[in-house]
């Protein structure tokens, strides 16, 4: 596939099915095959991260700063935002009360493709600034 290709599919990814909630489309946009963050990861299972978040963040954002291609992968800067309205319930590591109050943080995630499909997915990202701001943690200035 084309670099543009892959640039269209991982903006699929980030508006449509996190962005819009769209999560029938998961199946055409990531391979059955996907692992994330080095685990296999099948559709039900990523259906049920990303609807744990939406849950939480009703209006969870993804915003792309800066996003690169080559070959085979594409890496992508990008803020995300929400307010905490919902439970956040991660099973076997957390379920957090909601708190009402907002957060942003920077993220950067690298996937990788094949045949117009992502089949690899790792992230950096800033937990811990985000249960900060969400009043799960105290922050630095407590």
């Amino acid at each position: 596939m084309s670099l543009e290709a892959n640039h269209e599919t991982v903006n699929r990814h980030t508006e449509e099915i996190w962005n819009e909630g769209r999560l029938e489309l998961i199946s055409t946009l990531f391979s059955p095959d996907f692992s994330n963050f080095g685990s296999p990861c099948p559709f039900y299972l990523f259906r049920q991260i990303v609807q744990a978040w939406r849950t939480a963040f009703p209006d969870l954002h993804f915003t792309t700063d800066t996003q690169l291609a080559q070959e085979d992968q594409v890496a992508s800067l990008q803020t995300l935002s929400g307010t905490q309205l919902g439970p956040f319930v991660i099973p076997g590591l957390w379920t957090l009360s909601p708190t009402g109050k907002y957060f942003t943080v920077k993220q950067m995630h690298l996937f990788r493709l094949r045949d117009g499909m992502i089949i690899e997915h790792w992230g950096v990202r800033d937990d811990l600034r985000m249960l900060q701001q969400l009043g799960h943690l105290p922050g630095l200035e407590q």
